[in-house]
């Protein structure tokens, strides 16, 4: 017999009519349960979806937690930049009140600095080294004509 083939089950006898009014005697069981028609066998199958599940359940788990540190860096990088932004708002601050007036003169006055108040240097009209803002000069784009002093 080639392998892979089943041999037939064998088909019981028929049943033989009984007269009426005669009891039926029992019938034997019989001596070999019948086969069952073949199926494939479960647990492969079953197996294949639980080690699926149980990938894709540990891919979401490593996902996640990528995921969540990333947010955490993000978080991080995001108060460093506040904290640096404050900082440059303090510098800033710091500088301006260093440039105003009182304190450039108190600096000066430290380094032995004063002002001279004999030797007042002014800008007179007339005198020599003194001029008009706009002697000259000419607008913006334009050409001086000559002989119109403009």
């Amino acid at each position: 017999m080639p392998q892979g083939h089943r041999p037939r089950p064998a088909r019981p006898a028929p049943a033989k009519p009984v007269p009426v009014g005669a009891t039926a005697a029992p019938v034997a069981a019989p001596s070999a349960a019948a086969p069952r028609p073949a199926r494939a066998p479960r647990a492969p199958f079953v197996l294949l979806v639980v080690g699926l599940l149980c990938g894709g359940l540990v891919s979401l788990l490593l996902l996640n937690t990528v995921l969540a540190r990333d947010s955490f860096e993000l978080s991080k990088l995001r108060a460093d930049i506040n904290l640096s932004h404050q900082q440059k708002e303090e510098l800033e601050h710091t500088n301006m009140l260093l440039e105003m007036p009182a304190a450039v003169s108190n600096k000066a006055g430290l380094q032995g600095l004063n002002p001279d108040w004999d030797q007042l240097r002014t800008l007179t009209p007339g005198h020599p080294g003194s001029r008009t803002a706009s002697d000259g000069q000419t607008l913006a784009g334009q050409e001086p004509v000559p002989g119109t002093g403009r």
